[in-house]
């Protein structure tokens, strides 16, 4: 994908890292595989395209990273350990990149999405509901009221969020992880 960008326009400036999945389980009875497929699509996934993308955006005048983590980033959830543990380390990847790339002009953020609706959030519904024994419209409610101002982050204030940090405005702003949450 990298190579691609950079044969087709010549420059890369801009590298956003947004990608998630779920699995839930307890530790106890949490597939091997679905371990190794969390890890890989949220924590393998942005470092090796950090590391394609790297040289390029070390280059750029205007060289930025932004990755989702989740509000997931700073705490636990039960039966989601892969889930948390690779969303924790995506903080970790963003703190040693920005670092890395800060004498290059490089600026390397998160953003920590709140509990938004999504596919994948519908998706763990389903489970809650079936695991709490009650309707997956009583589990929306109950996220709902988890959260401060009682909604969902809507998609576009988390897209706002990584557009002010991939912008010229946040060149000062390194190494940090913005919460959107409602």
């Amino acid at each position: 994908m990298i190579a691609h960008v950079l044969k087709v326009a010549g420059r890369l400036d801009i590298l956003v890292l947004n990608a998630g999945c779920q699995f839930v389980a307890p530790i106890d009875e949490f597939p091997d595989t679905e371990w190794v497929r969390l890890r890989g699509v949220m924590l393998d996934g942005p470092f090796f395209a950090m590391k394609a993308a790297w040289s390029a955006l070390t280059s750029s005048p205007a060289g930025r990273i932004v990755v989702t983590a989740s509000t997931a980033s700073f705490g636990g959830a039960p039966g989601k350990a892969a889930y948390v543990v690779a969303k924790h380390g995506v903080l970790g990847l963003v703190r040693v990149a920005a670092l890395e790339g800060a004498e290059h002009g490089l600026t390397v953020n998160a953003v920590a999405p709140g509990w938004m609706d999504t596919a994948m959030m519908r998706n763990q519904l389903e489970v809650q509901a079936a695991t709490l024994g009650v309707s997956t419209d009583e589990v929306v409610a109950r996220f709902r009221a988890s959260q401060p101002a009682k909604r969902f982050v809507d998609v576009r204030e988390v897209a706002a969020t990584i557009g002010f940090l991939a912008s010229p405005g946040a060149s000062g702003v390194n190494g940090v992880c913005v919460p959107v949450t409602s």
